[in-house]
């Protein structure tokens, strides 16, 4: 049959809860609030202990994980012949930079390790076949291309190289001949924007240079870069042509179609003053065709 409904009991039948029942009952019920509450404390430590344990293993199973990808790599690196020089790319900041030099230069180093490359080994090679190497950027990208970024010596200046017994010049052929900065002897026929560049006549020399040689020291050529500009900002005076006499170590600089004369041997603070004394003294009208100013104690002129 359905249960009833529930229905209170009759007071007859209802009793009075004493005191000390009421607080029997509030003590069971206030242990089963703190039984319910320690359970979950119980299971909040033991999530956060797995939780521990768990990020503990996870890194030191990550490192582990590294460190074997590291050898791996490295021995992919050491031991793999997929990591040879198969390409090298030549970025050329000069015109005149000739690539085919750069790639005759590079040669050696075709099918060598890339890893064990040094730049050091690169840079040598470049600089023992082009000497007037300015700048030098070397990159490596794996597994087999090298890149080499190359900038040369600006160009200061066109020679005209004299032959010893004669006054005409003596060119290389179809090429033009130019001095770096570095002072370094340059024939090619792809420089640029060189018709404002100076000339330098190079005369008295032993042995004829050869292009990529030294030709004259930078110290010379600050001697005669700073004569020229003296001779502009004191004297008025503008150089048409510069002679330059190796073996000498002298250099002779025409002015209104007068020539003086200036070497290394003395300081060009004194010839300048020797030059200063002589135009108030005698004049630059009475010479005819030059001054000499390398003698200590006198101005020889005709």
């Amino acid at each position: 049959m359905p249960l009833q409904r529930s229905q209170r009991l009759p007071k007859k039948f209802a009793r009075r809860i004493s005191p000390d029942t009421k607080r029997y009952v509030k003590r069971c019920m206030n242990r089963k609030t703190s039984h319910r509450k320690e359970k979950w404390r119980r299971l909040k430590r033991r999530i956060e202990v797995w939780r521990d344990g768990f990020r503990k293993s996870a890194v030191r199973w990550t490192m582990i994980s590294l460190i074997f990808i590291g050898v791996v790599a490295f021995g992919f690196l050491l031991f793999s012949s997929a990591i040879e020089v198969r390409e090298i790319t030549v970025s050329r900041l000069s015109p005149r930079l000739d690539i085919e030099e750069v790639q005759d230069a590079l040669s050696p180093i075709f099918g060598r390790h890339l890893f064990f490359l040094s730049s050091f080994e690169i840079a040598g090679l470049l600089r023992e076949s082009i000497p007037d190497i300015d700048e030098l950027r070397i990159g490596k990208t794996y597994p087999g291309t090298l890149h080499v970024r190359i900038q040369l010596h600006p160009l200061v200046a066109r020679l005209n190289i004299e032959e010893p017994d004669s006054a005409g010049s003596s060119g290389t052929g179809s090429s033009i001949d130019f001095l770096t900065k570095q002072g370094i002897y340059v024939a090619t026929t792809a420089a640029r924007d060189t018709e404002t560049l100076p000339q330098f006549s190079i005369v008295d020399w032993g042995v004829r240079p050869d292009p990529g040689q030294l030709l004259i020291q930078p110290t010379f050529l600050e001697r005669m870069n700073a004569a020229e500009l003296t001779l502009l900002r004191q004297f008025g005076q503008e150089v048409s042509r510069r002679t330059v006499y190796l073996r000498a170590q002298e250099f002779h600089l025409l002015v209104d179609q007068k020539e003086l004369w200036f070497d290394l041997r003395n300081p060009l603070e004194e010839q300048m003053e020797r030059y200063r004394t002589f135009l108030k003294e005698i004049g630059f009208e009475e010479v005819k065709e030059y001054i000499d100013l390398r003698v200590t104690d006198r101005v020889m002129y005709q």
